[in-house]
């Protein structure tokens, strides 16, 4: 795994590699703007003095070279110029241009070109050599030097007051970070904000992990309220078939054998749908090989019968109602699951009366009369639990669920399939 920096280090080696580059682009815009200097003032020079230039040149005789002051030497003819000057170099008429080579004085020099007539087919090549300019530039230089020296120590004062400030940002982010660390995996609990400097980006890091654990709490109550409700199914069928099997070896009558292995039977096939059901909700929509399918009468009648046990010692009427049937997509057994567990609800809670189950190509409901949604204490055999796996099963498929009380009466659990 790569080295990671921490942030302290990345501040220095930025803030590093920003100041190296402020000296260098001021070095460089320095030295530019000397040279740019030196130019002007000598091809001003040499433009002011153009008359008197022409009137010694007058006076040499037409010599090849001759003396205009001190530090300045005219030629008459280009092939006349000192061999330092290369013959390719192209020289623009009355402007000076610097010579990157040294002369017998050791110093750099500039040509100019300068035009003696109206019609520039005449022209005088002057040569300065001003050692003024390169010691002024040297001083000039040196005088920059202890500037940057001076610069350079404001930038180390600057990298430490950096350097500190970033320590103070980041220290209640690694107090957060260990504080994480040395939490127990047990713990769900909210974090508290670190002392120290809070930023708008340390709040929105803790907010966002108490969040986090927020949802992790509530993940782990749906996990345990599901495994006591997959419990409390599958309780019911496993006491019938031990039931059913004590019984069998109370009697050998064929009537009464062939009784307790139907109960058998129905019992296993009950365990089978439920655990069925749980296993589609962990599986795509491709793992399964899912098609559209149409929900028949038949088909709620059957989940209906399988629960009609429950109304055995009460006055209450079933009724269905298919206005429309509709196209759904979801395992036969996760919707007898799914309807199962509102009819288990409706006949639970209704001692008398009806219950209505109506279905049309966008919803499936079931209506009762019963005690109501709120009078009812939820228990694991009511309708916290039932309703849970109901929730998961219609998230599952895309389908929204709503529970409501009746205005009538008892409850309205309605299951939105689109």
């Amino acid at each position: 795994m790569a080295k990671v920096r921490s942030a302290k280090q990345l501040t220095f080696i930025y803030f590093s590699i920003v100041a190296f580059a402020i000296i260098m682009i001021h070095a460089t815009v320095l030295d530019s703007t000397l040279e740019s200097i030196e130019k002007l003032s000598i091809q001003n020079r040499l433009l002011l003095q153009k008359e008197s230039i022409v009137e010694k040149s007058n006076l040499s005789n037409h010599t090849s070279s001759f003396k205009i002051d001190e530090f300045t030497t005219g030629y008459v003819d280009r092939v006349t110029l000192p061999e330092l000057v290369d013959e390719k170099i192209f020289l623009p008429i009355d402007e000076a241009v610097e010579i990157q080579k040294s002369n017998a004085i050791g110093t750099e020099f500039f040509l100019m070109k300068l035009a003696v007539s109206e019609k520039k087919d005449k022209f005088i090549y002057v040569v300065h050599t001003d050692p003024a300019f390169e010691l002024g530039e040297e001083e000039i230089m040196w005088t920059q030097s202890w500037q940057s020296l001076i610069s350079l120590f404001l930038l180390l004062v600057a990298l430490f007051v950096v350097m500190r400030i970033s320590e103070r940002l980041t220290a209640p982010i690694s107090v957060f970070a260990k504080q994480i660390a040395n939490r127990s995996p047990d713990d769900t609990s909210d974090i508290q904000l670190p002392s120290g400097l809070a930023t708008k980006e340390l709040l929105q890091l803790v907010d966002s992990y108490n969040q986090n654990q927020q949802q992790k709490n509530a993940l782990i109550e749906r996990e345990r309220a599901f495994n006591r409700m997959a419990s409390h199914e599958l309780r019911t069928p496993l006491m019938v078939m031990q039931g059913a099997t004590n019984l069998l070896s109370y009697s050998n009558e064929p009537e009464f054998i062939k009784k307790q292995q139907v109960r058998l039977q129905s019992a296993t096939n009950e365990m089978n749908d439920f655990i069925d059901a749980l296993l589609s909700l962990t599986k795509s929509e491709k793992d399964l090989a899912l098609s559209k399918r149409q929900l028949t009468k038949e088909e709620i009648n059957v989940i209906v019968d399988a629960h009609s046990a429950l109304l055995n010692t009460k006055s209450v009427v079933v009724h269905i109602e298919l206005r429309q049937a509709p196209m759904v997509i979801i395992p036969e057994v996760a919707l007898k699951l799914l309807l199962g567990n509102l009819l288990k609800n409706a006949f639970t809670c209704t001692d008398a009366g009806e219950v209505n189950v109506v279905v049309d190509s966008h919803s499936i409901s079931v209506t009762d009369t019963g005690v109501g949604l709120y009078k009812k204490q939820r228990n694991d055999d009511g309708h916290g639990l039932g309703l849970l796996i109901t929730r998961d099963i219609c998230r599952k498929y895309n389908w929204t669920f709503e529970l409501k009380n009746n205005d009538a009466g008892g409850c309205i659990a309605i299951i939105h399939l689109s």
